[in-house]
């Protein structure tokens, strides 16, 4: 008696965790398509000048729009679509973190210091971040990361290194403004936008070395699985 109820208790246990797992996949799924789909949009806007209020569309219909293709792209993705276009149904999770935090962060330092040069108009930022879920889906469901060998593991050192000097940077112009005796920093070539880019890109270096290079694999225990 004792050993049936253990094996279903065991049993049960299985079952509760590949039903967790399926949905925090489908969750990851639906979160990469709303911002895959949310970006095509701003694109858009950006890329004709216009706008939905000039059209007339209310912003929250605009974004009911986006949710309601991302629910029916998720939905079919898990009825059949994984197994038509060859996908992993298991890389939701993945997919969202790449797509949405990793990849986007990754290279921050860099977007930061080209931005500091050059003006770059609004659609290139959501290009580039329709880029990040494209590259996001082909690593999480087409086994990219293997392919490059590499680990989600990597992406969050780059990310915590970005976050990181985020919050340096934020800290030191607080303190500069703050305090009288250091504010004429900001107007002289310490902090010209010339030599902030040139540490910016100082800082991308940092990052991928960090994340690629130095840190050892799967040395993030808190990395989100599949």
């Amino acid at each position: 008696m004792a050993t049936a109820v253990t094996k279903t208790i065991r049993t049960l246990r299985t079952t509760a965790g590949s039903m967790l797992t399926e949905i925090a996949a489908a969750i990851g799924t639906f979160v990469g398509l709303v911002w895959l789909t949310a970006n095509v949009v701003l694109a858009g806007v950006q890329g004709t000048d216009l706008s939905p209020a000039t059209a007339g569309i209310p912003e929250e219909l605009v974004w009911l729009g986006i949710l309601a293709v991302a629910s029916l792209g998720t939905i079919w993705l898990e009825r059949d679509g994984y197994r038509l276009i060859r996908a992993d149904p298991h890389g939701g999770g993945n997919f969202a973190w790449l797509s949405v935090c990793y990849l986007p962060c990754t290279f921050l330092p860099v977007g930061y210091a080209l931005s500091l040069l050059l003006e770059i108009p609004g659609v290139f930022v959501n290009l580039y971040l329709v880029a990040c879920v494209l590259l996001g889906g082909w690593l999480a469901f087409y086994g990219g990361l293997d392919r490059l060998d590499l680990e989600l593991s990597s992406f969050v050192w780059t990310f915590l290194v970005v976050v990181g000097m985020a919050l340096v940077v934020f800290t030191a112009e607080t303190v500069l403004t703050a305090v009288g005796p250091l504010e004429w920093l900001t107007d002289t070539w310490v902090l010209a936008d010339t030599t902030l880019a040139l540490f910016a890109i100082a800082g991308q270096g940092v990052v991928l070395f960090v994340g690629f290079v130095s840190v050892p694999r799967g040395s993030v225990p808190s990395v989100p699985h599949r």
